[in-house]
């Protein structure tokens, strides 16, 4: 009988060490999120949502050209860069093709299941020949996840911005950026006169015609703007004020449409 009961303590005490002692633990997912909130990105970037959680090089642009980051995992390497405050008209331009993906955050980690994508064609465009080129379309803080196969060492990535100058803002400011009275975005603005004065935004350093202002074109009195994109220039805004008159027929019109740009009659004026 002593024996029996000898054998079933031992059986109970080895069930009670292989709960307590198998490697598993409860749900950890709130203690992982606190770990990971706590990421600056300096000493590389968590990215989870691949099936795993991995650990990827981390490169903050800035314009100076340096060498993108990448970390190892498994046979594959990962990189994350930020830019931060990019402005519209500022550039990512990589020095060869690299296949990526642009993330709405402002800093690490990145979870890819459940991190917002930055959208092509509003909040950025892209080229990819002969290397590949971002043209930021919406002011914000982005990440931009890539990985390759190829050995970094041979087949090394270069990164910087260039454009308009990427500017610390915070959240608040990106609310209304540009209708606000905001200086922040736009790069210069020119006065030609007669109720015309553009705002610019992107590459351009002087202005295509009139005379360079150091102050946005106010919105005040505005009978209407008019856009225009260029590939090689950036965004144009010509706000239209008095002589000037709107309307479909207006002289504002008439001048937006010699232009080849975009009209909206009115005192809201367009953004970029």
């Amino acid at each position: 009988m002593i024996q029996k009961k000898f054998v079933l303590l031992l059986a109970f005490v080895v069930i009670l060490s292989t709960v307590h002692c198998s490697g598993k633990t409860a749900n950890n997912d709130a203690t992982t999120s606190l770990l990971l909130a706590k990421e600056s990105g300096t000493n590389g970037c968590t990215v989870a949502g691949l099936g795993t959680q991995i650990k990827a090089g981390y490169t903050g642009i800035t314009t100076t050209s340096k060498n993108v980051s990448f970390a190892l995992a498994g046979d594959t390497h990962y990189a994350v860069m930020q830019i931060a405050g990019a402005q519209i008209g500022t550039r990512v331009v990589l020095s060869r093709y690299a296949k990526l993906t642009v993330y709405v955050s402002s800093s690490c980690p990145l979870d890819l299941s459940s991190a917002i994508l930055a959208k092509d064609g509003t909040e950025y465009t892209k080229v990819d020949s002969p290397a590949t080129v971002i043209n930021f379309t919406k002011s914000g803080s982005y990440l931009i996840y890539l990985y390759q196969k190829e050995d970094p060492s041979s087949h090394p990535l270069t990164v910087l911005t260039d454009g308009t100058p990427v500017q610390a803002i915070s959240d608040s400011d990106l609310t209304d950026i540009l209708n606000g009275g905001s200086t922040k975005t736009f790069k210069f603005a020119c006065d030609l006169g007669s109720g015309v004065c553009q705002n610019y935004y992107g590459y351009l350093t002087s202005c295509l015609s009139g005379t360079k202002q150091t102050a946005k074109c106010t919105e005040t009195g505005a009978v209407g703007s008019c856009k225009v994109t260029q590939s090689s220039v950036g965004f144009i805004i010509s706000v239209y004020t008095a002589p000037l008159t709107g309307g479909g027929g207006g002289t504002a019109a008439t001048h937006c449409t010699g232009v080849s740009g975009t009209y909206v009659d009115g005192a809201t004026i367009q953004t970029p």
